[in-house]
């Protein structure tokens, strides 16, 4: 089994998703806030949205495995009480080293991380680390600048306990730089406020990856305090920035799947062609349903494997 996508635009070989069924009608109007959904969702559409994205990856040459054909009963009948469960990337971030599974903030989340652990196990992926209490970590917080440098956002749904165990795990065998971004109280995860698409592009809500100074950890024992966007700039990133308006519809929670490409919910009109400008190809994927779950397109795949990129 191949494993290891220490990249966020490095070519998409496989992903760990999940079909969203009858626990999508768990959540009304009364209890929608405590499932941490939006608006109460349409199974139907919603399940329609979600086969239409999962037929694009497949036809771009991406292997789907589904969390619900890799577990036992006991493991099914639990995914029938986790509506959140079609958000498989909150579950961790899978690393050259094997998977670093998360630990949910949330009650309504929290057997998540168990369930796909037991689905990559059973696919072959070992298990590098698992978040424990007090420590607290969702894979949205984890978004690679490249190999070699992971960023792990924390706040709302990530502590510092979680960014000290990952450092334990990881700085100098897995990767060489960690950078700790905190992130402001609206913020749910660093994916919604950066992603990187290229080694020279990155979609950003600027003010959030900078309203605090972020720490570079590095394998050297250096620490280094940096103004994030500042550094990516200086690094030579274009940091394209949305706007309130397309931050709230997940203007930055983008899919790059490799060669260029990146998928994004079909409103997303302005950064779509700011990306087409500078020569990406970039694919409408519908969503009108699927928002209502409050999560972006990057939140609904856990990448298993993506291609090396040179550096």
């Amino acid at each position: 089994m191949r494993y290891g996508a220490q990249s966020e635009y490095g070519k998409l070989k496989s992903v760990l998703m999940h079909i969203p069924g009858e626990e999508i009608n768990i959540v009304s109007g009364s209890n929608k806030e405590d499932y941490l959904f939006r608006e109460v969702p349409d199974l139907d559409r919603f399940k329609y949205e979600h086969e239409k994205f999962v037929k694009i990856l497949k036809e771009e040459g991406v292997r789907v495995y589904l969390v619900e054909e890799e577990v036992n009963r006991e493991l099914i009948e639990a995914i029938k009480l986790c509506p959140n469960m079609v958000f498989t990337r909150d579950n961790g971030t899978i690393t050259k080293s094997g998977a670093i599974i998360g630990r949910m903030k949330h009650h309504a989340r929290s057997v998540e991380p168990i369930i796909v652990r037991e689905a990559l196990k059973n696919i072959g992926v070992p298990i590098q680390a698992v978040m424990e209490a007090p420590a607290i970590f969702e894979g949205g917080d984890a978004v690679w600048l490249d190999e070699e440098t992971l960023m792990i956002g924390y706040g709302p749904r990530t502590n510092e306990e979680a960014v000290k165990k990952i450092l334990m795990e990881g700085l100098g065998k897995t990767f060489k730089n960690l950078i700790a971004v905190p992130l402001p109280g609206r913020r749910v995860h660093l994916d919604g406020a950066l992603m990187i698409l290229s080694d020279k592009i990155a979609v950003t809500r600027i003010e959030d990856i900078s309203m605090y100074p972020s720490k570079m950890y590095m394998e050297d024992g250096r620490i280094k305090i940096i103004n994030l966007a500042k550094w990516l700039m200086e690094k030579g990133y274009e940091l394209i920035t949305v706007n309130d308006r397309e931050d709230r519809m997940f203007g930055a929670n983008l899919v790059a799947i490799g060669e260029m490409k990146v998928l994004s919910y079909l409103w997303n009109r302005r950064i779509m062609r700011e990306l087409e400008k500078r020569g990406f190809d970039v694919i409408g994927v519908e969503g009108y349903e699927l928002v209502k779950g409050g999560g972006g397109l990057h939140c609904m795949i856990l990448p298993i494997e993506r291609e090396s990129i040179k550096m």
